[in-house]
């Protein structure tokens, strides 16, 4: 079937939409490189890590065999609803307008309080036992004083925790202990004390209150019996056989004031029982036993409590400086302020209520006197008698009323204890709880390891030699021409070079041989056209290698079949001519003097004859001024006419101004930096110099390179070793 001409441009080309973009590539590129780079830094620095990893796993092994085996003891109880609040008058519930978190936190602190302590310590003599204390001790500790005291309750304190079992009422109890069966014996002894102080504390809240209410009803006893003489007597003298009352106005008002005295004097009483309890008792005896209904006061307890319950968390998290512990401390410090105002205006409140009551009595006891008065003045003799009565039964109703109250404190007091159950006892632990050791190998680990990347990572960010290829090219802007591996100094040596260079063999001359080639192509390829043919090579410092280099390089080029000149510029310490196993006498310096003419001062080496040798000749006395002079530069215009590539091996930039003096009379220069020597400050200040003194500056070579040291293992590693193995005929 034929198709249309355009058929095939409606037709996408496949996958055409799936191919990424260049900035899709170049984050992959970048992302590769860093892993690279990453990969480098653990190849390098791992050892140290490793180290340090290994030393903190040894410290944490340490840590296990020496720290003392603790065990620790757990019991759990559990706060239930008082059930005394069952008996108590008008209905208080203990837990009715409070949270039960609330109560809970607060049994916690009085577990964890220094009076339970105290008391556990003096129950098990433990100032006396050496496996609770902190050091040993031959005498036992003198508790009758407030430091040893404080020692002994912050020991204890130290070993203690206490803790609420999720959102249930049962409270968690552990003590650890070197010893398990005191660890055991002290939970147990210390739960004991706490139920018996809860018990203890209740009972002598409500025994004050008792104990008032018993003085009153020996009062109320002694004016009943007075009451029922009096009415006695008034019946035998009026000859009243039964109790009939007179149906008068004034015994009528006499009736109605006796009753609403004996109101007022019950109310009074109540009022004074309520403040006497009030300013005898805590705050929460006050609520149990008076039934107090203030809203403002109970939300501020509840607030007070909840903050205190923060506090306690953040401060253990955080510390006292953090910003939010210190504004959950003011705002504690100012509910309390905020409660002691309440809890003072709830005494004046019932010190009002009582002061009314006090002068509503006395103006009834007053009015009734009046009536009384009057009822004598007018002999109603009967009147007396029925006052006496209705006194009496007030007076009874009143004792009753009083008698039943007393009692019910009683039982009260007695059903406190029964607030607390214990739901486990603590047994004595089988397995040791501390040292953990899973949790200090993984802290020994952990910090060894977070040491040990510091410290590498420290020691990479102070170490600034130059070593890789991307070292040299992002930090000098520079290629870098060549990586030459490092070989042994005999084995530099020309002939050596070239023998190795030419051999079919595998030997490490294949290696440096390569690495020269590459540098060669580096050189040929650095400008469009036509290559430099003057070419200066310099180093930052002596003993880089250099005036090597220079040498096998030239080789190099004299083995590609180009006319080549080398000539040794180093005119304070030349070393060319010992390279070549050539004499001296004769070279650049007696040329430039004018002392022979530039064909006596060229040698042609007999190994290599298209590569002729300038020695540096007699070292003079001032190399600069020669070096700086005419004949030097009409000396390299001549020498540029007369040969393919003339190599000048100068003396070390920042050693002398040589380097700079010559590198505008060449056509390029090559700066020589060695392997993890070179530091980047360094090299940057020579090229600096090379730029201002105008120098065409080609690139940088690295020289002694270690290529299986992880910067370059990347590269080259063992497969560049295997790659130059010994080769079979093809």
């Amino acid at each position: 079937m034929k198709q249309s001409p355009n058929s095939n441009s409606e037709i996408p080309a496949p996958g055409i939409d799936q191919m990424p973009s260049m900035s899709q590539l170049s984050g992959m590129s970048s992302e590769g490189e860093s892993f690279g780079r990453f990969l480098q830094f653990l190849k390098k620095r791992g050892w140290i890590v490793a180290t340090a990893v290994a030393l903190g796993l040894s410290a944490g092994v340490a840590a296990n065999l020496l720290m003392h085996k603790k065990y620790t003891a757990n019991a759990q109880i559990e706060i239930v609803p008082d059930t005394a609040s069952q008996f108590r008058l008008e209905q208080v519930q203990e837990f009715a307008g409070s949270d039960e978190a609330q109560k809970l936190d607060t049994e916690i602190q009085i577990l964890q309080s220094r009076t339970l302590a105290l008391e556990t310590i003096h129950s098990l003599h433990l100032d006396s036992n050496q496996d609770f204390l902190p050091f040993p001790k031959g005498q036992p500790f003198d508790l009758s004083k407030p430091a040893v005291r404080q020692l002994m309750t912050n020991v204890f304190e130290s070993n203690l925790a206490i803790d609420r079992l999720g959102h249930t009422s049962i409270i968690s109890v552990n003590f650890t202990s070197r010893n398990p069966v005191l660890a055991s014996l002290i939970v147990n002894t210390l739960i004991d004390n706490y139920i018996e102080h809860s018990f203890r504390e209740s009972y002598s809240s409500t025994e004050k209150v008792s104990g008032w209410l018993n003085a009153q009803l020996t009062d109320l006893k002694l004016r009943l019996e007075k009451s029922q003489g009096r009415m006695v007597a008034d019946r035998k003298s009026l000859g009243i056989i039964g109790l009939d009352a007179k149906d008068s106005v004034l015994v009528t008002n006499l009736q109605e004031l006796n009753r609403q005295l004996a109101d007022a004097e019950v109310d009074r009483m109540v009022k004074e029982a309520r403040l006497r309890a009030i300013r005898s008792s805590s705050p929460d005896v006050i609520d149990a036993s008076t039934g107090s209904t203030n809203a403002a006061l109970q939300s501020s307890k509840q607030s007070l409590n909840q903050l205190q319950a923060q506090y306690a968390s953040a401060i253990q998290t955080y510390g006292p400086a953090y910003p939010t512990v210190k504004s959950l401390k003011a705002q504690i410090d100012t509910l309390q302020k905020a409660l002691k105002s309440e809890e003072g205006a709830e005494v004046a409140r019932a010190q009002k209520e009582y002061d009314a009551a006090v002068n509503n009595e006395t103006m009834l006891r007053s009015k009734l006197n009046a009536e009384e008065q009057i009822a004598y003045a007018k002999g109603a003799q009967g009147a007396q008698y029925d006052f006496a009565r209705r006194d009496y039964e007030a007076a009874r109703q009143l004792y009753d009323g009083l008698q039943q109250r007393l009692q019910e404190a009683g039982i009260i007091s007695g059903l406190h204890s029964t607030s607390i159950h214990i739901v486990d006892n603590a047994d004595i632990p089988v397995y040791a709880s501390h040292p953990k050791a899973n949790v200090n190998l993984a802290i020994g680990g952990g910090a060894g390891f977070v040491f040990g990347m510091i410290l590498a990572l420290l020691l990479e960010a102070m170490d600034t030699n130059l070593k890789t290829m991307s070292d040299v090219e992002q930090a000098l802007q520079l290629p870098l021409l060549a990586a030459i591996p490092a070989v042994e100094t005999e084995e530099l040596l020309p002939s050596r070079f070239r023998e190795g260079a030419i051999s079919k063999g595998s030997t490490s001359w294949s290696r440096i041989a390569e690495a020269l080639r590459g540098m060669r192509t580096s050189i040929l390829l650095s400008r469009p056209g036509a290559p430099p043919k003057v070419i200066m090579i310099s180093s930052t410092r002596p003993a880089e290698g250099k005036s090597s280099v220079a040498t096998l390089i030239a080789v190099t080029f004299a083995l590609n079949g180009s006319r080549v000149l080398l000539v040794d510029a180093d005119l304070r310490r030349p070393s060319v001519h010992l390279r070549f196993r050539m004499g001296n006498s004769v070279g650049l310096s007696s040329i430039l003097s004018g002392k022979v003419p530039l064909h006596e001062g060229i040698v042609e080496w007999a190994e290599l004859p298209n590569l002729h040798i300038m020695t540096s000749g007699p070292v003079p006395p001032l190399p600069s001024e020669l070096l700086g002079s005419k004949e030097m530069e009409q000396l390299l215009e001549t020498l540029r006419q007369d040969y393919d590539f003339v190599f000048v091996d100068t003396p070390p930039v920042l050693a002398v101004t040589d380097a700079s003096i010559l590198g505008r009379l060449t056509d390029a220069a090559i700066l020589i930096i060695r392997y993890g020597t070179a530091q980047r400050h360094v090299v940057q200040r020579c090229i600096d110099l090379l730029d201002r003194a105008g120098a065409q500056l080609l690139g940088v070579t690295m020289n002694a390179v270690d290529f299986k040291s992880p910067e370059y293992s990347e590269y080259y590693g063992k497969k560049y070793y295997e790659y130059y193995g010994e080769r079979g005929p093809s």
